[in-house]
């Protein structure tokens, strides 16, 4: 994170461009999973970031520090909420995969029930006609 920062604090620019290819919708994502991010970059190194940015800040007289680390803690609280929401999705996600599952089961059991019905219905089909033959044999 760091070398991509500094890399975006290039002298000729007053703002801080985005990478076309981790744009979406106009926001920005990340590639790196959860764990990189909280581990990788803990507040010591941001706040050290931060400092080299008032140096150069001072030096290249590029946008205020103030300014960047206002974005970057807009930034962390805009991953923070896209996590939450991630997290709620797939959890959600994750019932309703719970929820085809039930059904499923529950279509192949009444599937099954109504194998065992259509063949009990067969087979009172058949004693049906056979009680049949016997009573018009015995009326006659």
């Amino acid at each position: 994170m760091q070398n991509e920062a500094v890399s975006l604090l290039d002298p000729g620019s007053s703002y801080l461009p985005q990478e076309p290819s981790r744009t979406v919708s106009g926001r920005y994502k990340s590639t790196t999973s959860e764990d990189d991010v909280s581990n990788r970059y803990s507040r010591t190194d941001r706040s050290g970031f931060s400092r080299y940015s008032r140096d150069t800040n001072i030096a290249g007289n590029l946008v205020p520090s103030s300014t960047l680390e206002k974005k970057i803690e807009d930034l962390e609280k805009e991953v923070v909420r896209e996590k939450q929401e991630n997290l709620r999705l797939v959890r959600l996600m994750q019932d309703k995969e719970e929820m085809i599952g039930k059904l499923k089961e529950e279509i192949d059991l009444l599937s099954r029930d109504l194998d065992d019905i259509e063949d009990e219905n067969e087979q009172l089909k058949q004693e049906n006609k056979t009680l049949l033959k016997v009573v018009g044999q015995l009326t006659r």
